[in-house]
């Protein structure tokens, strides 16, 4: 058979044809497979949002001067739930220094109700013992009553307003570990089990406040760690499995948002303000038992560049001059100013020329006020988070009273 020139034209333009076909076909799989990715991805995210009417009604709580965030972190074990840690931050509206107090997850609180526009606690009546007012741990309210019961009682506990909420269950972490293979650490690869109790239980003793620091650092490692993988459907696949330990009720980009202001909570610079009070031990536990005097002085100053109080502000003083005497005398001067001097004693060295004042953490407003209190006092600022008070005075030969 002899193709004219009209025939081979449309014997050779099938196969382009079907190559355009294909092309489209595979771009159009393309597609869907992309918008699948995104619509997975979106609703990941979206699940971790807690969309029932009592979580909305957070964000019509009343709105003063701040907004307020409650972080708290949890176990689940033998279908009870442990709180480890909670933290309540604070965003003054003004836009200005915003302020986080550390809440053990061990501390002691009454049951409140509120009546008449205030806070009541329940008598032991309530609970059939007369006369006592029993007290709760934030693991007994969530264990009764979930996340609405714990953020109603820590917002009545604080008197302040929670406009929003974010929830870790750690129970979660063993299977995001090993879904990665296991999670480096110190030259050993940690597979999960062993990861969670390092997480929980740390290498030597802690204090609550370092204990609950390392573990939101911690935490923020996990996530930098699981999220190395690149590809939004490796992420939309991590934030899906992760989905079902966190609970929030921010939109998606809410919380993209709100985690860049997190930054304080893993800065070891940052001041961190614990809660006025003491611990004390029941039954051979440990627990907190908050001084209510002293937190509502602090929760009085929320909304502001500084909320403690100066009874909270803890002072050292140090004869630095050689002088006797003199560091009791300046003691006694700052306690009578209403701070918290808990040591005094001699400096060094009794050859500073000149006194100074010490601010060890970033917030120096309290350190400017002892100054002021201190005549040629020179001023320095030397952030360290485990020092064991917030201001260094140290008394010179340039002082007389």
């Amino acid at each position: 058979m002899r193709l004219t020139s009209s025939t081979r034209e449309k014997t050779t333009g099938r196969p382009r044809l079907r190559k355009k076909r294909l092309f489209f076909l595979l771009a159009l799989i393309l597609l869907i497979a992309v918008l699948l990715s995104g619509i997975h991805f979106l609703s990941s995210f979206q699940a971790l949002q807690n969309r029932t009417d009592w979580a909305k009604s957070l964000r019509t709580a009343p709105q003063t001067d701040s907004i307020n965030y409650l972080l708290y972190g949890l176990v689940d074990n033998n279908e009870e739930t442990t709180i480890k840690e909670m933290f309540f931050l604070n965003y003054p509206a003004s836009g200005g220094p915003f302020h986080i107090i550390f809440i053990p997850g061990e501390i002691l609180l009454h049951r409140l109700e509120e009546k008449n526009g205030t806070f009541e606690s329940l008598s032991g009546e309530e609970n059939g013992e007369k006369g006592l007012k029993p007290f709760y741990t934030p693991s007994h309210f969530y264990n009764e009553g979930g996340a609405e019961l714990l953020i109603k009682q820590i917002s009545f506990f604080l008197d302040a307003p929670v406009h929003h909420y974010l929830e870790a269950n750690y129970t979660g972490i063993p299977g995001l570990v090993d879904h990665r293979g296991g999670i480096p650490y110190k030259g050993y690869v940690l597979k999960g089990q062993d990861y969670f109790d390092y997480f929980l239980k740390g290498e030597s003793k802690e204090e609550p406040l370092e204990k609950a620091l390392r573990r939101v650092s911690s935490l923020g490692n996990l996530v930098k760690f699981l999220g190395e993988k690149k590809g939004i459907t490796s992420i939309s696949r991590i934030i899906r499995e992760a989905s079902p330990y966190f609970k929030t009720d921010l939109s998606w980009k809410e919380l993209k948002e709100f985690h860049e202001n997190l930054e304080p909570l893993f800065n070891p610079q940052g001041l961190i303000i614990q809660l006025p009070g003491s611990w004390r031990d029941l039954n051979g536990e440990s627990f907190f038992e908050p001084n209510y005097s002293q937190l509502a002085m602090m929760m009085e100053n929320l909304g502001k560049e500084f909320i403690l109080p100066r009874e909270l502000i803890t002072v050292q003083v140090l004869n630095g001059s050689g002088v006797a005497g003199i560091a009791s005398k300046v003691g006694e001067l700052l306690r009578g100013e209403g701070f918290q001097v808990i040591k005094v004693d001699n400096a060094d060295s009794f050859e500073y020329q000149c006194s100074r004042v010490i601010s060890h953490f970033e917030q120096i407003e309290p350190a400017k006020e002892i100054a002021m209190l201190i005549p040629g006092a020179e001023f320095f600022k030397e952030p360290s988070p485990d020092h064991p008070v917030m201001i260094t005075v140290i008394i010179g030969k340039n002082f007389s009273l």
